[in-house]
């Protein structure tokens, strides 16, 4: 779990930095020598500590996913372009600035975490979703394919890595993405964001009624109330009217 793992990452960090602040020596009393100066009292060294759990739940409470997004990134407009719109605004009252310019804290100390540890995989996935978080959407298909390596090539892994590949490339599903795709539908038959992207893959295969025959499938499993359903039934819509004119275009 994500945030099992992001707990016990700022926890060791929270150790280091304990360990590795000076202690003033026992019985300097007097805050004005040089070894009292140089040195940390009990709190002061607990307090510094805790900086990276502070940090770790604050990341978490704004990125955090505990499982994999029920529709496309590509139909979170407002996800993905949250931070640009405060970006754009420049108004650091603004609370979304706010949070992001924390993420964008947290985010550096993370990178600098995975440069000392660089298999760490629960970091690397906190940097793919901060990054996708804040719009930076090449740094997040760069950290998914190292955190989907590590991972041993976890299914659901897989279909957030090929989410953010479709995503960066405008929609288009190329031979990665359609691999990723594949083993996370193999693996997970019944998922729905694979079963989604499959069908988009058929489409752009020119595979019509295929693609027809699986959007289909997949918009009667899915709540009417879903995100998901609305994007379905949408190419539900497109690929009758691609068909429709195929088969209008044929010789009598």
């Amino acid at each position: 779990m994500i945030w099992l793992g992001l707990v016990i990452l700022a926890a060791f960090g929270g150790l280091a930095i304990y360990a590795s602040l000076p202690r003033r020596p026992a019985g300097v009393d007097n805050h004005n020598t040089p070894d009292a100066r140089r040195a940390f009292g009990p709190m002061a060294r607990i307090g510094f500590s805790t900086l990276p759990v502070i940090a770790a739940v604050i990341l978490y409470s704004a990125i955090g996913m505990p499982q994999i997004p029920s529709r496309p990134y590509s139909e979170r407009a407002g996800e993905r372009n949250l931070a640009a719109a405060a970006a754009a605004a420049n108004d650091v009252t603004d609370p979304d600035f706010q949070t992001d310019q924390q993420i964008r804290r947290l985010l550096s100390q993370i990178v600098l975490s995975l440069e000392a540890n660089p298999r760490n995989l629960q970091g690397w996935v906190v940097l793919a979703r901060g990054s996708l978080r804040l719009g930076d959407i090449e740094r997040a298909v760069a950290a998914f394919a190292r955190a989907y390596a590590l991972s041993g090539h976890n299914p659901l892994l897989a279909i957030e890595y090929a989410d953010t590949r479709i995503t960066a490339q405008q929609g288009q599903i190329d031979k990665v993405s359609r691999d990723l795709i594949l083993h996370a539908l193999g693996q997970m038959p019944n998922h729905q964001l694979s079963r989604y992207y499959y069908g988009m893959m058929l489409k752009q295969q020119n595979k019509y009624q295929q693609a027809l025959n699986v959007f289909t499938d997949l918009y009667r499993d899915i709540p009417k109330d879903d995100p998901l359903s609305g994007a379905t039934e949408a190419e539900i819509q497109l690929l009758n009217a691609e068909i429709a004119d195929a088969t209008q275009a044929e010789p009598n």
